[in-house]
């Protein structure tokens, strides 16, 4: 976990708290500030940028607000978009926004990365429209196809805008990944009117799938609580269209309220603005599509008219092709009678392995305003949101004194999945850094160790292509592409020669035995591709080859004793090795003798069958190594 960023760093109020993993880096994105990390150590690289220099390229000679980070694995690029605003010194619209977009050269930033940079006028695009309008809020989704980017409308010229509703911009994903021009597709009025039915925020969908052919965007109806609004596109990465409204009943929801936080001296305007319901992210997994918002519950963590505190409804969606339903929905949320905790601006990931982590602010009257997570294990519940940064600050900045709205705060936050492993993930959130100053916290949180059993497998030395099964818990293999599901096994002379995933609790490993390995217990370690190990102490044992177990099957009986007969000379007649009696079917041993010749003197006689009978285990006991002696 690092700090990212603080007020110092931005000067802005919300901060916007955004940010991606990539193959070795974090790329944070919030306003004002442009920085990447070094994901294993925190430290910060190459890009470390005012967010309006990173973007003058395309700006417009005027200031940025709302961007968003994605890592996409499927190009291996990175991503930001960002709006550009034009009003005046008393926050009235001046002309119609752009919507800008940068994109890497590549997945590694470096000081060499080239971004190329795109704009596009939002009232410009075909079709022409909201020419009186500020695209704002501007979301991102990102699949195999296209970029999603929803935009609430606010509209009116030489005014601070009223609510006019929402549009989506589809981005052909290829006419981006090189020098352009940039095509994209507007779907504007997507609510009706104001106050009409439709998605309200509506939320680009990310999509890991290489085969999508249809991509998504969705929102909280603008009209109704307590439903979902869908809208699918169709052939985005050609020419694009768009669905009807698809509707999805869930759990009854409500409008937030704002949050309260121990220290706060602003009275009612110094709490914390929980916004609305909208949501805060959306992406699809296997078919199912994940999202989040906060909404205003009661103490039994039911949406109410009048609610006591701010809680995360999270969802699960099946059928987006289909007739769309919810498979499965909760309600995380401070049960307390009194001076309960509020849970706000939530992000959902789900990585590969079914594991969903939720990044969350955590404040009230009793609590400073922290960064917060979650976690839900595939099949299990969730789990008791714990705070992972321990503020002692009071947040009243000269700044921001409130309003009826409260302080600004988030206004969202964002939680990805390493695109290394697809198992680890990393959520970035906004908390009080010092007195009266914002800060942005990112955290990586691991998915559940690993656990293996002891397979108890004993193998002779010389044993090529041994299949040793294993069974456990938390094994994962996201396939070709990401850090694979490895094993080891300890000492030398036995190498593990394949790895197969079979599932969570199964896997094998094939090892190869060198004829010289040492006999004793070895160790048997099983390697997550995060990294997380589990060992079976002893879960190998090798029996070193006896001298008198001539066919190397780790025992010496029939087989052997009928290989020392055939090779049998008798007294100081030597045997010759070029041209040895059938049956006499061995190698020399590389001392100048036939393995039968267990004495060395170069005949097979009574002498060797004296030492081989000391050695002699039968077919179901093991040899001992030493047994000469």
């Amino acid at each position: 976990s690092f700090t990212a960023a603080t007020f110092n760093d931005a000067f802005a109020f919300p901060p916007d708290s955004m940010g991606a993993v990539g193959p070795t880096q974090f790329l944070l994105g919030i306003n004002g500030r442009i920085r990447v990390f070094d994901k294993t150590t925190g430290a910060i690289g190459a890009l470390n940028a005012d967010m309006d220099v990173f973007f003058n390229p395309v700006r417009g000679g005027t200031w940025t607000s709302d961007p968003r980070v994605r890592y996409d694995r499927l190009s291996g690029r990175w991503f930001v978009t960002i709006i550009n605003v034009y009003v005046d010194a008393f926050g009235n619209i001046t002309s119609p926004n752009r919507v800008l977009i940068a994109v890497s050269d590549g997945p590694t930033i470096t000081a060499s990365t080239v971004w190329t940079y795109f704009f596009f006028e939002q009232s410009l695009v075909p079709p022409a429209g909201d020419g009186t309008c500020l695209a704002d809020y501007p979301t991102l989704g990102i699949d195999a196809n296209a970029l999603y980017i929803g935009v609430n409308q606010f509209c009116g010229l030489g005014t601070p805008g009223s609510y006019g509703g929402t549009a989506l911009f589809v981005v052909r994903k290829s006419s981006v990944l090189g020098p352009g021009p940039i095509v994209v597709t507007a779907f504007r009025n997507l609510t009706g009117s104001p106050t009409g039915s439709g998605p309200y925020t509506p939320q680009g969908v990310d999509n890991y799938a290489p085969s999508a052919t249809q991509g998504y965007v969705i929102g909280v109806d603008n009209a109704t609580f307590g439903r979902l609004m869908l809208r699918r596109i169709s052939n985005p990465g050609g020419t694009p269209s768009i669905s009807g409204n698809v509707s999805i009943t869930v759990p009854s929801t409500r409008f937030p309220i704002t949050v309260p936080h121990l220290g706060n001296t602003g009275g009612s305007s110094g709490r914390l603005d929980a916004i609305d319901d909208r949501l805060y992210a959306a992406h699809v997994r296997n078919g199912r599509l994940w999202t989040a918002h906060n909404i205003g519950v009661n103490s039994n963590g039911t949406a109410a008219v009048v609610p006591s505190r701010v809680a995360v409804r999270w969802y699960e969606l099946q059928n987006l092709d289909g007739t769309p339903s919810v498979v499965q929905s909760g309600t995380i949320y401070d049960s307390a009678s009194q001076n309960p905790r509020y849970y706000w601006i939530p992000t959902v990931m789900v990585s590969g392995q079914g594991h969903a982590a939720f990044g969350i602010s955590i404040a009230g009257n009793l609590s400073r305003a922290d960064a917060g997570t979650t976690g839900k294990l595939v099949g299990g519940p969730v789990e008791t949101p714990v705070k992972y940064t321990a503020s002692t600050f009071a947040y009243n900045p000269a700044g921001d004194p409130g309003s009826s709205r409260g302080r600004r705060w988030g206004d969202y936050s964002y939680t990805s999945l390493d695109p290394s492993n697809d198992m680890t993930m990393w959520t970035v959130q906004e908390f009080t850094a010092a007195t009266n100053t914002w800060g942005v916290q990112v955290v990586q949180l691991r998915a559940p160790a690993l656990t293996l059993g002891n397979p108890a497998v004993v193998a002779c030395a010389g044993t090529t292509g041994l299949t040793i099964p294993l069974t456990g818990t938390g094994f994962y293999d996201a396939g070709p592409g990401f850090n694979r599901l490895t094993g080891s096994v300890s000492g030398a002379g036995v190498t593990v020669t394949n790895v197969t995933y079979a599932g969570p609790t199964s896997a094998q490993i094939t090892v190869a035995i060198a004829a010289e390995a040492a006999g004793g217990p070895r160790d048997i370690t099983l390697i997550n591709p995060d990294g997380q190990t589990a060992t079976a102490v002893g879960g190998l044992t090798v029996i070193a080859l006896s001298p008198a177990d001539f066919n190397g099957d780790c025992h010496v009986d029939v087989a052997d004793l009928l290989i020392l007969a055939a090779c049998g000379s008798g007294p100081a007649l030597p045997y010759d090795i070029g041209s040895l009696p059938a049956g006499c079917d061995v190698a020399p041993d590389g001392f100048g003798a036939i393995g039968p010749d267990l004495d060395g003197d170069g005949d097979v006689d009574h002498v060797d069958f004296a030492r081989f009978q000391r050695c002699i285990s039968g077919p179901d006991l093991f040899a001992a190594p030493a047994c000469l002696n």
